[in-house]
């Protein structure tokens, strides 16, 4: 197909929309219903310019242990812990401490903002989509933990998470917990001397004895 003389479009409004006509088509399509969603997007999966992952859990608390459970959002601001009940949409600002409960047990800090959309499938399962930019170059993601009861800062490892990409975010991720939980004297507090409960990461699966009791309570 050719412009015609007649046509009222420019000719490089044209040449825009022909080109963007005859490209091979880039949607993503995700059925939560799926199975197979579950296992592709349980870390995250990068659509264009957007990471997506997907967190299933199970209504029926029988079942808990295979799937994550249901928890709160919590966020650090004006050097205070703030609890925030599950919503449908949660909007996570760049460089606000947060933390989902049972989720992963650490506070996540990105540079970028980060979307959450929790969406009940049945009467048996939920899901929390997690929807972020695809990390430009420089880019830093934090894990850091802060006393509970003071919000006094215990400990923090940052990855630059374009250039390791996501294996090496989770590989810091594994690290830091493991740092974290193996010397107790960084998880007291130095200000009111509180002692931390043991991290954990965002695969249950991973959990030790002490990671698994820990999960249960934060």
């Amino acid at each position: 197909m050719s412009k015609s003389k007649d046509q009222a479009i420019d000719d490089a409004a044209f040449a825009f929309l022909k080109e963007t006509a005859g490209r091979e088509a880039a949607m993503a399509i995700i059925d939560l219903a799926d199975d197979d969603s579950e296992e592709r997007y349980r870390s995250f999966y990068a659509c264009g310019d957007m990471l997506v992952g997907l967190r299933y859990r199970d209504l029926n608390t029988d079942k808990q242990r295979s799937r994550l459970k249901y928890g709160r959002s919590l966020k650090i601001e004006g050097g205070k812990i703030v609890i925030e009940p599950r919503r449908s949409i949660h909007f996570n600002l760049p460089l606000v401490p947060h933390h989902s409960e049972y989720g992963y047990g650490f506070w996540h800090i990105n540079d970028e903002q980060e979307m959450a959309l929790n969406q009940t499938l049945d009467d048996k399962r939920a899901v929390t989509i997690l929807i972020e930019g695809f990390p430009k170059r420089g880019r830093k993601d934090r894990f850091a933990w802060f006393c509970l009861e003071c919000v006094n800062p215990l400990y923090m490892r940052e990855v630059e998470t374009r250039r390791v990409g996501l294996p090496g975010f989770y590989a810091v991720q594994e690290d830091a917990v493991a740092v974290f939980n193996g010397d107790e004297k960084i998880r007291t507090c130095g200000a009111c001397g509180a002692v931390h409960p043991h991290a954990y990461s965002i695969f249950p699966w991973t959990d030790t004895d002490e990671q698994r009791a820990a999960r249960e309570t934060w």
